[in-house]
């Protein structure tokens, strides 16, 4: 019995939402395939080209996916059912706690469509209710899923929507999760200086809010970041040691970020073999996996810099390993562009083939558009090395065109996450922002 590729099958399977489930279960359990991976295409292999495993395709693994399909949707119907009857009782807020849940089960199965829908549903219920908590809830959690599905500008508005329920009704800790949560689509769209404002204005919601959560240190650390990104990387320093300091309650949860951030400080300013010590510790301290792949990533590019290739190409690939194992296929873009960079740095003709996955997956997933700016900025820098000019300089004016368009000044620097400065802001904070 032939075994499939990746690509086969997903060229073979109608595009149907009742069998994602079967996708994702195939794609989670293939492998990369054997006689490629010591051969000259090996290094320039994608997901697309990793096999399926036979007993993925038995009976009895078909009609585990349907059983586990079946108990999903039996707990999401009773939600479905609780709602209905809350209400029918004139309990607007239990219906509304009701799509709630709906709504996280459905993000814990990886449907954010699903999920923004049933938050949707709960916002709907409750946006009559005296006490607004529940509303605002209800947008940050639609907010979440929509920035999941890649629509920025909408989850955007909604968290900023969040962001005014919860003034109205003085929700200090709901006005700080959704202010974090406006300056994380912000800062995936490359808008430093608007993500700046709105982590200032959730550190300002928490200054006066009764009691304090991660959301300090997690505030204080996105604050960081995104003043780093923008080119103010001494100037960010001080805000990473309140990040550490906010963070002595909690440093289980905290480390592998705190760690990670010290791991992108070092690159930022060359000391790669600091930062590679760096990332090694935010690794063995990561729990998630998501974290553990972002920080592999960091690591590999740390031994790029210090020009230790097949180390670097290992660690690579042992994040690709992990992505398509957990379910997180918008993490290869970035993966194959760091293999593409590799391969050119070892002047392969071929390494065009991993920049152009990383596009079609930018595109298909809809990822956001500094995701697609950077990997067209790599890829000219590839096309340049490999001699083809025209090329490079098509490429080079298309990422120029994409980093103008988020408003940045200049482009990624060579090793860590440092842009030319940002534009002023677009879209102004609200009134009630502006006095926080």
């Amino acid at each position: 019995m032939k075994r499939l590729s990746l690509d086969e099958v997903r060229d073979a399977l109608p595009d149907l939402a009742e069998l994602r489930p079967l996708l994702d279960h195939l794609l989670s359990r293939s492998e990369a395939d054997p006689a490629r991976t010591w051969s000259g295409s090996g290094r320039l292999g994608t997901v697309g080209s990793w096999l399926v495993p036979t007993e993925s395709l038995s009976k009895q693994a078909l009609a585990d996916i349907a059983a586990r399909e079946a108990a999903h949707l039996a707990e999401l119907y009773a939600l479905v059912g609780r709602a209905l009857s809350a209400l029918a009782s004139g309990e607007a807020t239990a219906a509304a706690e009701a799509w709630l849940a709906a709504a996280a089960l459905e993000e814990s199965a990886e449907r954010p469509s699903a999920a923004a829908a049933y938050a949707a549903a709960a916002y709907a219920a409750s946006r009559d209710e005296r006490d607004g908590r529940t509303a605002g809830l209800a947008l940050r959690r639609r907010a979440r899923a929509t920035k999941a599905l890649g629509d920025l500008p909408v989850a955007l508005d909604l968290y900023i929507r969040s962001y005014e329920t919860a003034q109205a009704v003085s929700d200090l800790q709901g006005s700080a999760e959704a202010a974090i949560g406006a300056g994380n689509v912000l800062e995936e769209q490359g808008r430093w200086h608007d993500a700046d404002r709105w982590y200032r204005t959730a550190l300002a919601a928490l200054e006066a809010a009764p009691r304090r959560g991660s959301e300090t240190w997690q505030a204080l650390l996105n604050l960081h970041i995104v003043m780093r990104s923008s080119g103010r990387v001494e100037e960010s320093v001080p805000l990473l040691q309140q990040a550490a300091a906010a963070a002595g309650a909690d440093p289980e949860v905290s480390l592998p970020f705190l760690e990670n951030a010290r791991g992108q400080l070092s690159m930022a300013r060359g000391s790669f073999q600091e930062a590679a010590d760096r990332f090694r510790a935010a690794l063995d301290a990561a729990v998630g996996a998501r974290a553990k792949v972002t920080i592999r990533l960091n690591l590999a590019e740390a031994l790029f810099a210090q020009g230790r290739l097949l180390d670097a190409a290992e660690q690579a690939r042992d994040a690709e390993r992990e992505a398509i194992r957990m379910g997180l296929a918008a993490k290869l873009p970035e993966v194959y562009r760091l293999l593409g960079r590799l391969a050119s740095e070892q002047d392969d003709p071929d390494a065009f083939v991993l920049f152009e996955r990383a596009l079609e997956l930018v595109r298909d997933r809809h990822l956001p558009a500094l995701e697609e700016a950077v990997t067209l900025q790599a890829y000219a820098d590839a096309e340049a090395r490999g001699g083809d000019p025209d090329a490079a300089k098509r490429l080079s004016e298309e990422a120029s065109a994409s980093f103008a368009a988020l408003g940045f000044r200049g482009m990624r620097s060579r090793w860590v996450d440092v842009f030319g400065s940002h534009e002023e802001a677009e879209i102004p904070l609200t009134e009630e922002a502006e006095d926080a």
